[in-house]
């Protein structure tokens, strides 16, 4: 005669998940839920081996921010909530995503120039709406290559009656015109791009940008495959982006404030000096 074993049920408890049989339940409600999702997602879901590459990340970040709330629409309010008002008012000795971000979003602020910001890679938007509050003089325009996650800031942006609009665009190929937007962004976009691409991408930032471009890369020795990143900087690789990029008529300086930043200004107008930077100037 057989013998029938029941199923065995594998638990894993960490201090936010419930792991059931390979499958991940967050263990609070969602009261809370923020951008700080992230950083648990990464530090104890991944050492198990549930997050090998960046689409099983974003795969559980968008199911832990929908297990929020039975309505969608107020889980990702929630998210977007929590998250902003933490970004508001940072905690400058935080180490978690959300306080670095909020230092990142603060510096972002003072190196721009003119009256139009497009940002592009702007993933949910947070840096768009957080500079459509702080200067509102500015038209500012997030751009992602996901559709959905342009409509989802979009979205945001109009119940929040932000001045801020998203679109869905290709770095690589952006619908704009030249010279056609004051400052262009691009906040930890590199790293996720292969070195292939890093010439053409930098090349379309400056196409679009009337007066400088700024660009963000967090500094790491090997690339984090838990989200996403493909190439890994440090202030030397940034500078020798800077120097072999085909950009004339462009000023390049780098320098270091929570990650590696290359900012590039058109030639009419020198970089105020920043402090730990090295940089070429513009041809006398």
């Amino acid at each position: 005669m057989a013998c029938h074993h029941p199923r065995i049920m594998r638990s894993i408890e960490t201090p936010h998940f419930l792991i059931l049989n390979g499958r991940v339940r967050p263990r609070s409600s969602g009261g809370r839920i923020s951008n700080e999702l992230a950083d648990h997602i990464a530090a104890e879901l991944s050492p198990l081996g549930l997050v090998p590459d960046a689409t099983a990340f974003e795969r559980l970040f968008v199911e832990m921010v929908l297990a929020a709330h039975p309505d969608p629409a107020r889980a990702w309010a929630a998210f977007y909530g929590n998250t902003m008002r933490r970004l508001r008012r940072p905690d400058r000795g935080g180490t978690d995503s959300i306080a670095t971000f909020a230092r990142i979003y603060r510096h972002v602020l003072s190196l721009l120039q003119g009256t139009t910001v497009l940002d592009v890679g702007c993933c949910f938007g947070f840096l768009p709406l957080l500079i459509a509050e702080r200067s509102p003089w500015l038209r500012v325009v997030g751009a992602d290559l996901a559709p959905a996650a342009a409509m989802l800031a979009g979205r945001m942006a109009r119940e929040q009656a932000s001045r801020a609009r998203f679109a869905a665009a290709d770095l690589l190929a952006l619908p704009i015109a030249d010279g056609a937007v004051d400052t262009v962004l691009a906040v930890h976009v590199l790293e996720h791009l292969p070195a292939g691409a890093t010439a053409p991408a930098l090349a379309q930032l400056c196409r679009v940008a009337r007066r400088r471009v700024v660009v963000a890369v967090p500094l790491e020795e090997a690339p984090d495959p838990t989200f996403g990143h493909v190439q890994a900087f440090d202030l030397d690789a940034l500078a020798d982006i800077a120097a072999s990029a085909d950009a004339p008529g462009w000023s390049r300086a780098v320098h270091s404030a929570d990650g590696g930043w290359l900012v590039l200004d058109r030639c009419e107008r020198r970089l105020r000096v920043l402090p730990d930077r090295v940089g070429s100037g513009c041809p006398n």
